[in-house]
């Protein structure tokens, strides 16, 4: 068997079957490192593909006297964390949508309208939130103050600050569906 070093040294001299050689030995356990972290097969064969294109191109620079393996896994660990910050998910139901209902509810507060089902919900789930959350809903969408703000304001870590975020949106969220409901029986 060849090994490893003599097959870097060919392909670096223009020996494509060198490389070949390199890629088969290695491209199952890339993919499997790969698959284990994307959940469509179609991502995994075009991340693995490019890792090893982008090995090919930097093979150069590669030092022999180290594993091809390890080396050729971290550029695909790379590409993967391009790969998920560029298709990061959108949240649903965040804080915009959040936002124009406080808005809307304030703007009815002061208005001669009738309250919707939905900003009528919205209010009577608000008056039952604890008091903590109820404060932070106010600095965060009231007075505007944002993430940053927030998390020097509050003494914590910006994930913390974003999960308690997330749960009270979602506490409110849920409220609204169960009270919207009841109105609508």
């Amino acid at each position: 068997m060849i090994l490893d070093k003599e097959l870097i040294g060919r392909a670096r001299a223009g020996d494509l079957d060198a490389y070949c050689e390199l890629v088969t030995r290695y491209q199952v356990n890339v993919r499997a490192c790969l698959a284990v972290r994307l959940n469509g097969w179609h991502e995994v064969e075009d991340l693995a593909q490019e890792a090893f294109v982008t090995a090919f191109r930097k093979l150069d620079d590669f030092d022999a006297e180290k594993a091809f393996g390890p080396w050729v896994r971290s550029i695909a660990f790379n590409l993967l964390r391009n790969y998920w910050r560029k298709h990061r998910a959108e949240p649903v139901g965040g804080a915009e949508e959040l936002e124009l209902l406080i808005d809307e509810e304030v703007g009815l507060r002061y208005s001669e309208h009738h309250e919707s089902d939905t900003l009528a919900a919205l209010k009577l789930c608000i008056e039952k939130l604890p008091q903590p959350m109820r404060n932070l809903l106010n600095l965060r969408y009231h007075e505007g103050l944002s993430v940053g703000e927030l998390r020097k304001r509050l003494n914590v870590q910006h994930s913390t600050l974003t999960m308690r975020l997330h749960r009270l949106r979602e506490q409110l969220r849920l409220c609204i569906e169960g009270q919207t409901e009841s109105y609508n029986l």
